[in-house]
């Protein structure tokens, strides 16, 4: 197969997909294993990463240069404005809020162009969702609606799950958020400098210090964007592949079914389903085991599984491993369930061991658990 592309090919895009698929035809991928990523798209994924949070790390930078070089060398377009108001009088630099505002307004929508770009080029080239997830837009309003319900807090946290699930607005808002905390960040920066320093701190100095800060903030997020994308298509192959083996086991134990929501409820997965990974899970494990997802947790599981076979143990340390992993990242609040089972003597996985299979997932090399 000629790796060029077709004469009405859409650009680089198609070029690598055909790549990918004639790499494809060539690596046996079994269908009894966690979705491994091949040579192809490990080395797409990570030019991507990298060609990404580099040009956002420089309009980080940019961003900054912008903002206070035409102050230094026209100060006279950026003096303030008088504005009378009840009687009084006030200076406002009107000109240099707005001249901000566009700024961050710019910077926002090349940020959002840039990482829907890096994103687009994993899925297309990694074959998403084609190939994993035939109800993938499904899933995706699911995962929407969930993230706006009232009971999870609504659209503003911190966390990225909710807002990747809202592809341009969604982003919009997280990128928005993202440059508050670079702000704040910058603000507390600028604020020990003058601490330390006081007259001697230049006002150059100060200001143009910010320039890491911006530029680490924006690498931070786009990577976080790009690893989810990178997530999004090793999780759906993952998940079907150790529920299906799961439930061959277990399909039909009593003692093991009724824990499977509890086990869930208690390092937080069913509270989070605006997660992609998780609300995967959920739906697999429920369709595979015909549970009834509506049906109510004790929230007991500690009590619950200290009654329960080794053999039932053992399975349930695995889909909880399993679980808090298959989305990438570990939270707080799973680390301190991991480590009230460990305490318990639940846990037969150290620390290490979880974040070395943690490591492994995220580098595309397959969930082993």
């Amino acid at each position: 197969m000629s790796t060029r592309p077709p004469n009405d090919s859409l650009g680089p895009l198609d070029h690598l997909a055909l790549r990918y698929l004639r790499q494809s035809l060539d690596t046996p991928h079994p269908a009894d294993e966690p979705y491994v990523l091949n040579p192809v798209e490990s080395r797409v994924i990570r030019r991507t990463k990298i060609i990404t949070l580099t040009i956002a790390s420089f309009l980080g930078v940019m961003g900054v240069l912008l903002l206070y070089g035409p102050q230094y060398m026209w100060p006279y377009l950026f003096a303030n404005t008088t504005i009378r108001l009840f009687g009084n009088v006030f200076d406002l630099p009107l000109i240099t809020i707005l001249y901000g505002l566009l700024l961050v307004y710019l910077e926002v929508h090349l940020l959002v162009a840039l990482n829907l770009r890096g994103v687009k080029m994993i899925m297309h080239v990694c074959q998403f969702p084609n190939a994993h997830d035939a109800q993938y837009e499904r899933h995706l309003q699911a995962l929407t609606d969930a993230a706006l319900e009232k009971t999870t807090k609504g659209i503003l946290r911190l966390g990225i799950d909710p807002y990747l699930n809202m592809p341009r607005w969604g982003l919009t808002i997280f990128f928005l958020l993202n440059m508050a905390k670079a702000a704040l960040s910058n603000f507390g920066l600028r604020f020990i400098l003058k601490r330390f320093l006081g007259p001697y701190a230049l006002r150059q100095v100060t200001e143009l210090a910010g320039m890491p800060i911006y530029a680490f903030w924006n690498a931070w997020a786009s990577w976080h964007v790009l690893h989810e994308a990178q997530v999004r298509v090793m999780a759906p192959t993952t998940i079907r592949e150790f529920v299906h083996e799961l439930h061959e086991e277990w399909g039909k134990n009593d003692e093991f079914r009724p824990l499977i929501l509890e086990a869930l409820q208690y390092v937080a997965i069913l509270k989070r389903q605006y997660n992609y990974a998780h609300f995967l899970l959920t739906e697999t494990l429920v369709d595979q085991f015909v549970l009834k997802a509506d049906s109510p947790v004790t929230g007991d599981f500690l009590k619950q599984v200290a009654n329960a076979p080794s053999s039932v143990q053992r399975s349930l340390e695995r889909l909880l491993v399993f679980g808090v992993l298959v989305d990438g990242k570990l939270s707080f609040l799973e680390k301190r369930r991991l480590r009230e089972l460990r305490k318990q003597g639940f846990l037969t996985y150290s620390a290490r061991d979880i974040k070395r299979i943690g490591n492994d997932y995220n580098r595309g090399r397959g969930l082993w658990v």
